[in-house]
């Protein structure tokens, strides 16, 4: 599978809602892993914003599985593909960010994803993990200026019939690794909108890419470096604002103007939930 279309199988369509209920609200949630070094043993999370899924009794996603990946019908899609519903309860499941200003969260899906996994099907879909972030000898290397693949599902859009998201082509607005106001963030050149947030930004360099001598190189080069949260608009009286991208599913009269600016955390705030789900791996 090329990294191309592994990048989009990396992520899912998270829904919240209340017991009884319909869901309320769409969001982005993409599959990371966090390992135990000494055991090997992990569990499995979609990580999203902590605005996804805030006053939710649950979640609903649908995960893709079949017989084999290799077997792939005129689609592009694996043949005997199954799109299974699954739906869990929040209070148990959901790892918040400690720090209350991050809109970050993590919700367990191991013992879903290890009974699939355990039956012998093979999930279509990639598990991220901290070894994708840019490690910090390489940090020096990077520019102000990157391009920048989101993959996630804009005011809800998807390709119900074959489970798939949408993918956008941006750039860093302000420096990757620089804190944006002096926040966890940074600013991308990317439109996003109702159902963006929680999405996963990769630095994305193809056909070639830059080594650290400044020589370029034939292949593709991808780095997780940070998760859309909310958005920069213009008010009607021209008013810049930082808001949380909506995650309602209704629709609301807009009166501001989109800049196509979207605000990013840095991937590396993702490690926090690293360590504080590490000691719950057994």
């Amino acid at each position: 599978m090329s990294i191309e279309n592994a990048l989009v199988r990396s992520t899912v369509r998270v829904m919240a809602g209340k017991n009884g209920q319909e869901p309320s609200s769409v969001g982005t949630g993409f599959y990371y892993k966090v390992q135990d070094p000494k055991t090997s043993n992990a569990k499995i999370l979609i990580l999203t914003n902590k605005h996804v899924v805030n006053g939710a009794d649950y979640i609903r996603f649908v995960h893709s599985y079949a017989d084999s990946l290799e077997d792939l019908d005129e689609h592009h899609q694996p043949v005997g593909r199954v799109d299974k519903t699954e739906q869990l309860p929040i209070a148990p499941f959901v790892y918040n960010h400690p720090n209350p200003d991050i809109d970050l969260c993590a919700i367990d899906v191991t013992i879903i994803m290890a009974q699939l996994l355990n039956s012998g099907k093979k999930l279509r879909s990639m598990i991220l993990d901290s070894s994708w972030m840019v490690k910090d000898e390489d940090k020096k290397h990077v520019r102000d200026i990157e391009q920048v693949l989101v993959v996630g599902y804009p005011r809800g859009i998807w390709d119900h019939h074959n489970n798939m998201p949408i993918s956008r082509i941006g750039n860093t607005a302000t420096h990757p690794f620089a804190n944006y106001q002096n926040k966890q963030d940074f600013l991308i050149d990317v439109a996003a909108f109702q159902g963006s947030s929680g999405s996963p930004v990769f630095s994305y360099e193809a056909p070639m890419f830059r080594q650290a001598s400044g020589a370029y190189t034939p292949g593709t080069k991808v780095n997780l470096i940070g998760v859309v949260w909310g958005v920069i608009e213009s008010s009607v009286e021209g008013d810049l604002k930082v808001i949380e991208i909506p995650s309602a599913l209704k629709h609301v009269p807009v009166m501001n103007a989109s800049l196509n600016l979207a605000l990013a955390l840095h991937a590396d705030v993702i490690k926090d939930l690293d360590a504080l789900i590490l000691p719950t791996i057994k």
